[in-house]
């Protein structure tokens, strides 16, 4: 049988400080058949000419006019020619048996549309500091049906499903679509549960390349004070609410509602450091205690100590000490801006 082709998409924004080692990793992979594409999403810094510099290694597309994260990556899955294709981020780094791994899965495994590895944690400097773990209900399981999904994202939100490491059939795009920009950040999550949905998820349990943070990424700029709710909840309500509550347990409704309760609780951090008292104590008032204690899936006792402590604080002025001790506690990697 001829191995499937695979298209490397590539979206790079202003990327330019770590785009060369991110495409050299994918560039080394070990699997035979494989189509790199960068698309280039308005850059303003160097990264037209790292691009330039690979010559027909790969192919490239340079947007006129900047078309957002999600917008590019669907602007490069309609440019991909393979049977499989896989959107690898341009500050991420791949070790070189992914694309071989992640191919062999879905050959193993025809029925399954869409598979996930597992990541490494990586500074700005490459130093590792961390691994993802998967829920322990997920952790013996190679194929992840629809109800696995929808309730392990309700009970630990999407601490599992990375969208760097992904590689769908052509075939998934063509019956679920592309990502649904009007979910925003979390138009990753919406495409994660149409794939789930229509033909489960395969994981492999391998660790299988490197995921940066804290050089303020698009990821780490939304997370940096945020005020309103994490779209994550957009997404699940929307969810919930089109008839998929058949397939969530009670269990991890209530856990869901936790989770809401503990995103009320940083909100509320960041208004009180912000100085917003009047939606800091709003917000405050929005989260019930009883929905803290009935969740499994969060530290229980601290969100109670957090709760008490914001309440008894936000009815006053803000105190600058205070602030400083929040912002430390909770932002310790800084104001996640670009440098």
């Amino acid at each position: 049988m001829t191995e499937p082709l695979v298209s490397i998409v590539v979206p790079v924004y202003n990327g330019a400080r770590f785009l060369r080692e991110s495409l050299d990793s994918i560039l080394r992979q070990t699997y035979p058949r494989t189509e790199v594409i960068v698309l280039d999403d308005a850059s303003k810094d160097e990264t037209p000419s790292i691009v330039a510099s690979y010559g027909d290694r790969i192919r490239s597309v340079r947007h006129e006019r900047n078309r957002g994260g999600f917008g590019n990556m669907n602007a490069g899955i309609a440019l991909a020619t393979g049977d499989l294709v896989a959107i690898y981020h341009a500050d991420d780094v791949y070790e070189p048996t992914i694309v071989e791994r992640e191919v062999s899965f879905l050959n193993a495994h025809p029925d399954v549309g869409t598979v996930f590895c597992l990541d490494v944690f990586i500074d700005a400097t490459g130093q590792e500091y961390g691994r993802v773990t998967l829920p322990s209900e997920l952790q013996r399981k190679d194929v992840l049906a629809y109800p696995d999904v929808v309730n392990a994202l309700l009970r630990w939100k999407n601490r599992f499903l990375r969208a760097p490491g992904a590689m769908l059939r052509r075939s998934t795009y063509e019956a679920i679509g592309v990502f649904r920009e009007e979910f925003g950040i979390a138009a990753d999550l919406d495409l994660w549960l149409r794939a789930a949905r229509h033909s489960g998820i395969g994981m492999l349990h391998e660790y299988l390349y490197r995921y940066r943070h804290f050089h303020g990424n698009w990821s780490q700029q939304y997370q940096y004070l945020r005020t309103e709710a994490d779209t994550f909840f957009t997404v699940m309500d929307h969810w919930l609410a089109s008839g998929e509550r058949t397939h969530a347990s009670p269990r991890a409704l209530a856990d869901f509602e936790g989770q809401r309760a503990e995103e009320y609780l940083m909100n509320a951090v960041a208004l009180y450091i912000k100085g917003d008292m009047m939606r800091a104590r709003q917000t405050v008032n929005a989260v019930r205690w009883r929905a803290i204690l009935a969740a499994s899936t969060i530290q229980r006792a601290r969100m109670l100590a957090l709760l008490g402590v914001l309440r008894a604080l936000c009815p006053l002025p803000r105190i600058g000490a205070v602030s400083d001790a929040l912002h430390a506690r909770w932002y310790p990697h800084g104001s996640g801006t670009i440098a």
